[in-house]
């Protein structure tokens, strides 16, 4: 009788001094979503100095020319003219251009002509000459020209010129008859002068810019890396054009493209697609994509390390320390908290716990904490008292994780990599405004944390 109670009694004993050793809970991811392409319009400013194109146009339009109108009846003209160097100046949607020069006019005036013995007429009435500007100093004039500039959808100029004004500074006193032909000399002029219309805008058609939307086109279709986190590939799928306008002697405008940004782990291979014909004019909405973020669990089990190593409970005089909590894995929607502890027992755990975001505390927070299934079965054999150590409880109090340094870390890595050259004489130019933190999905190693981004994107042409 003695033996069999000393055995009761020992048994008690060591199965009271028996860690508590729990199998760890099989991992089991749930597939997450992949990331929704969203489509953002973003800018390419463009500036061309048009200086060497207009030297170009002013270097084939004559210094000098001459020109006449020859009639039997009425008032025949024969002009000299000289320019002076022309004036570009661009404002608005439109380039002008101003030059003065001299010029001298000789004229005739026949009031009535005859074809019977020629053919080409002759003057019943001898005729009256007039000169302005022969043997004298030539008479200065004014004249003025006006571009518009459009771009065809295959990259082409359209231009339209126009001769706005045509002015004798200096006019000669022409009248004949007492008729002032002054304005009908202005008028044949003018006409003569509207050949270099078609000079400047076959200077302006030889402008390229297809070759820049080429190049553009094709950097956009580079993934950008951005170290830590992968790579961002935007997709461009189509290209507009803004209207051009003009300061002095440069011409800006925007390339406005439609992109499809999406973020990988690993650097895509893509397919290069050819440069599209321009669409029409779209506004810039800013750069707008997804960002799966990976947050490793050690650096999670860092933080809930930090708040739990070290934790004393007492349960009926039973005395339990948490001496280390780790992160492990996911299971059942839920993550895996490894629970090492000591004191009046000592062994491993397994608490399963559900990382929801609060957005307006900016927190990762731990809720509804619960003992592993495995877990519970060993507690109800060896040691059903843990269930009132209220460990859960304290897990779900101070499970709280501030992740606004990490989304500032991520928006800084982004921005760093949205500002690079990327070759001779472009140089992307971008900005992360907002960062914001969405949704959550776990892995077997990793959290994923699915974020949004807006901000701006422009190349610059230099």
């Amino acid at each position: 009788m003695k033996t069999i109670l000393f055995t009761l009694i020992l048994g008690g004993f060591l199965v009271s001094c028996k860690s508590i050793e729990t199998a760890v809970p099989d991992n089991f991811v749930n597939p997450y979503p992949a990331l929704n392409k969203q489509v953002s319009a973003i800018t390419i400013p463009v500036e061309i100095d048009l200086s060497s194109y207009l030297k170009a146009a002013e270097k084939e339009i004559p210094k000098s020319y001459s020109g006449k109108n020859e009639q039997c009846e009425g008032l025949s003209t024969f002009y000299n003219v000289k320019r002076d160097d022309i004036k570009f100046s661009g404002s608005g949607n439109k380039i002008g251009y101003e030059v003065g020069g001299q010029l001298k006019l000789k004229l005739n005036y026949c009031p009535k002509c005859q074809t019977l013995t020629d053919e080409k007429g002759t003057c019943i009435l001898p005729r009256v000459y007039l000169s302005c500007g022969e043997n004298e100093p030539m008479r200065k004039f004014s004249l003025k020209y006006s571009t518009s500039v459009k771009v065809n959808s295959d990259y082409s100029f359209k231009t339209t010129t126009n001769l706005q004004k045509f002015e004798l500074l200096d006019p000669c006193e022409l009248t004949i008859a007492n008729i002032d032909v002054t304005t009908d000399v202005e008028t044949e002029i003018t006409k003569q002068l509207k050949v270099l219309e078609r000079e400047i805008d076959k200077q302006f058609s030889a402008i390229d810019i297809k070759s820049t939307a080429k190049e553009s086109w094709k950097l956009l279709q580079e993934p950008t890396e951005i170290p830590g986190y992968g790579y961002l590939s935007l997709a461009p799928s189509s290209l507009a054009l803004s209207e051009l306008k003009f300061n002095g002697k440069k011409a800006s405008f925007n390339f406005n493209i439609d992109v499809s940004p999406s973020f990988t782990t690993e650097k895509p291979q893509l397919i290069p697609s050819a440069l599209p014909n321009l669409s029409k004019d779209k506004a810039d909405n800013g750069l707008k994509f997804g960002l799966d973020v990976i947050l490793g669990y050690d650096s999670l089990t860092n933080f809930i390390r930090a708040s739990f190593k070290g934790e004393v409970f007492e349960i009926n005089r039973k005395k339990i320390i948490i001496d280390d909590i780790s992160i492990s894995g996911s299971a059942d929607n839920r993550i895996i908290l490894r629970t090492q502890f000591s004191g009046s027992k000592r062994g491993v755990i397994y608490l399963l716990a559900t990382p929801v975001l609060n957005d307006s505390l900016k927190q990762i927070q731990l809720t509804n904490v619960d003992f592993d299934v495995k877990t519970k079965s060993v507690l109800l054999k060896s040691a059903k008292w843990f269930f009132n150590s209220k460990i859960n409880q304290l897990v779900e109090e101070q499970g709280k994780f501030n992740y606004t340094p990490m989304m500032e870390d991520v928006k800084k890595e982004i921005n760093a990599s949205l500002n690079q050259t990327l070759t001779d004489g472009v140089v992307m130019n971008g900005r992360i405004s907002t960062i914001s933190l969405n949704n959550m999905y776990y892995t077997a190693t990793h959290l994923v944390l699915r974020t949004q981004m807006a901000g701006t994107l422009k190349l610059i042409l230099e």
